[in-house]
């Protein structure tokens, strides 16, 4: 399907629905049902492939599962962490397009890094790991804020990123060795200590960070294919982040 959008999206519309796709945990997806011919909403857990396209980990025996035997089409609600105030005014991001399964072994250790709980069923063997073809997208920043957005904005700009997935685990490492402050500083939170810092996963422009469940994004100002590459944006994104806690202090 051609990409078709009237307008250019605001860059910061851009962001925040990179940010809900890379770091949504669960999502209402809605499938058409085989048997009755109309919409079903379900619950699942979310996790963001290397280029930010959904990755969702189905039962067989799930209703939903069945339904895409069929079409194979779904739409994919996510949104943003709760808070305070009108749900109704809180970002939200909507993506369609088919759901396949998809047998990759990187994809499906993102998927337990990001939901560390499906540790305990993921081995069951009606479960595995599909992957949603992103079509068409539907942004709604809250009031008054709604973008059109392409699929190729939304996601990851293509390139070879063999050295960026194997380098992955280690260069998780390396963050998490930045140590809680600096971590706090990149997540742009406080530091406190209840909240532990830790990476959850990368790819070529950035990486997520979650302590307990609270996530946050971090953005490098331009993609990065090597890790010699990745390594210096971590480092440019770092002094940025620890200049702004100085200035807020």
């Amino acid at each position: 399907m051609p990409e078709i959008s009237t307008r250019t999206p605001a860059a910061e519309a851009v962001r925040d629905a990179k940010r809900l796709l890379r770091l949504a945990r669960v999502g209402a997806l809605a499938t058409l049902d085989r048997e009755y011919g109309s919409p079903l909403a379900t619950l699942v857990g979310v996790a963001a492939d290397w280029d930010g396209s959904p990755l969702l980990l189905l039962s067989q025996l799930s209703r939903h599962t069945q339904n895409l035997g069929g079409s194979g089409v779904a739409s994919l609600l996510l949104t943003a962490e709760p808070g305070r105030g009108d749900p109704l005014n809180h970002p939200r991001l909507t993506v369609n397009g088919p759901v396949l399964p998809h047998a990759d072994a990187s994809s499906r250790e993102r998927y337990i890094r990001r939901n560390p709980k499906a540790k305990l069923y993921v081995g069951f063997g009606d479960f595995a790991v599909y992957r949603m073809r992103i079509d068409a997208i539907h942004f709604n920043g809250g009031f008054g804020r709604a973008d059109a957005i392409l699929p190729s904005e939304l996601l990851s700009p293509p390139g070879d990123i063999h050295e960026i997935v194997e380098g992955s685990a280690s260069l998780c490492a390396e963050i998490d060795a930045l140590g809680d402050e600096r971590l706090a500083a990149l997540a742009n939170r406080s530091t406190d200590n209840r909240r532990f810092w830790r990476a959850v996963d990368i790819d070529v422009e950035g990486f997520d960070l979650s302590a307990g469940a609270a996530v946050a994004r971090v953005d490098f100002s331009a993609p990065a294919f090597d890790r010699a590459t990745w390594r210096l944006r971590l480092a440019e994104t770092l002094a940025l982040a620890e200049a702004r806690t100085v200035n807020d202090s």
